[in-house]
């Protein structure tokens, strides 16, 4: 990829990203939105912090696990 399409990619992202962040914040349908997936993004963090105790335990209760038939 050239600099001149990476340069033209990255404001093109830019422009998605101010426009979606301008509607959610500065129109009424936006803020209707967010109240509606305020809940269930914070239902999704709580999901998240669950897996990553998950994850922070799976190597302890792999050590415990004793090899199948020993």
């Amino acid at each position: 990829m050239t600099e001149r399409t990476t340069i033209l990619l990255c404001a093109l992202a830019g422009a998605v990203v101010g426009g979606a962040a301008g509607y959610l914040l500065f129109t009424d349908e936006g803020r209707r939105l967010r109240e509606v997936l305020e809940p269930r993004l914070a239902d999704l963090m709580v999901e998240i912090e669950k897996a990553r105790a998950l994850m922070d335990t799976a190597p302890t209760a792999r050590a415990d696990v004793r090899p199948f038939g020993r």
